[in-house]
């Protein structure tokens, strides 16, 4: 029986919240001659030959496009709202990038600017608890990405995505969040703030109904399409555990880009990065590197130097002097303990603890479990 797009758009979304129904299902309707429409249709033992059980066969005989879930009439409800959106992989709205996975969501929630969707995007994850270099590399390489023209894309997590995010949105750029929870329900609640700054110029994105809490088996269907929309992934830091190198693998496998920044040798928050830098993914400096890597496929606006990123710092260097001087000329980026700055120094403890306070207070170092280190 033929329908016409909007009865096919509802069996899409109708099929889409079946409990039971998850990624490898759609993945096996995409490969067959069946529409979701069709589904409503078959026998039972058709059914059963696509991978669905009884009791979902039940489900779906009970729920037809025509008399929908009550998850099915909440969504369609939320989407009548302003700015919120439902879309499904036959939808022209359906980014392109997505749709090449293997594993295609076969439906986005997405509450913001639906076109930020389309447009070229860099991912980038990392540590919930990244180290301070790790905060300010997430902060600022999320900036210069922003003001190079690309969309960054993250998880809305703690730590690096947090941070990466709101780079962008200190900058009015457009950066996407991917939950792994509903639309509705912000995880961790305390970015709900950040989440509403980022609907302003990009969106956030999820697949899982309206209501669905945070369960650990959400956040790497999350990270496929964190990845999915994009180009590449840049990893800032990450443990040798940390779930940024599932992001990662599945990056490699969705044929996209990994980068990753480098870091002090004996930091474990860097032991991911390194790793995966040693499996063949970019190492990366700076962020006109990353525009390198994927040039052509964006127009790339000017950077700006060094010296007007950050003039406060390039001025308080250049007007080092005296004890100030003493200490720049032996930090590092690596750190370096109080002990054997003082036998490089020369200094006496209560005059180099001064020192590094006034330092500190400048920008020109960072201080973190007892090591010091450059701020730049």
């Amino acid at each position: 029986m033929f329908m016409d797009r909007t009865t096919q758009t509802q069996a899409w979304i109708n099929l889409a919240l079946v409990p039971g129904l998850g990624p490898k299902f759609f993945q096996r309707l995409a490969s067959s001659t069946w529409t979701p429409s069709d589904l409503y249709q078959l026998e039972s033992q058709q059914l059963k030959e696509l991978g669905v059980n009884e009791k979902t066969i039940q489900y779906l005989l009970k729920h037809p496009p025509s008399a929908p879930a009550k998850a099915v009439e909440q969504a369609l409800t939320w989407a009548q709202q302003s700015n919120h959106h439902l879309i499904t992989p036959e939808d022209e709205s359906f980014p392109e990038q997505l749709g090449e996975i293997a594993s295609v969501p076969p439906l986005l929630f997405i509450k913001g600017r639906l076109e930020a969707l389309k447009m070229p995007q860099i991912a980038m994850v990392g540590s919930r608890y990244p180290t301070t270099q790790g905060q300010q590399q997430a902060y600022e390489f999320a900036q210069g990405l922003s003001e190079q023209g690309w969309v960054v894309t993250s998880g809305l997590a703690k730590g690096v995505d947090a941070l990466a995010h709101q780079g962008v949105v200190d900058n009015q750029g457009t950066t996407i969040a991917v939950l792994g929870t509903g639309i509705d329900k912000i995880y961790p609640k305390a970015h709900a703030r950040l989440a509403d700054a980022i609907c302003e110029q990009g969106a956030l994105v999820s697949e899982f109904q309206l209501g669905a809490a945070a369960m650990k088996g959400h956040f790497p269907r999350r990270n496929r399409i964190v990845s999915g929309l994009s180009l590449g992934v840049l990893v800032v830091e990450a443990t040798l555990k940390s779930g940024s190198l599932i992001t990662a693998r599945q990056a490699l496998e969705q044929n996209r880009e990994v980068m990753a920044l480098p870091g002090a040798i004996h930091n474990p928050q860097k032991a991911g990065c390194h790793f995966l830098i040693r499996q063949g993914a970019k190492l990366i400096e700076s962020v006109d590197q990353i525009t390198e890597e994927l040039h052509g496929m964006i127009q790339v606006k000017p950077t700006q130097t060094a010296e007007k990123q950050n003039p406060k710092l390039n001025n308080a260097q250049s007007n080092l002097q005296g004890d100030q001087l003493k200490v720049f000329s032996v930090l590092d980026y690596d750190g370096i303990d109080m002990e054997s700055l003082i036998n490089k120094t020369r200094l006496d403890v209560s005059t180099l603890t001064m020192v590094l306070m006034e330092m500190e207070l400048a920008g020109l170092l960072n201080q973190e479990q007892g090591m010091y280190m450059r701020s730049q």
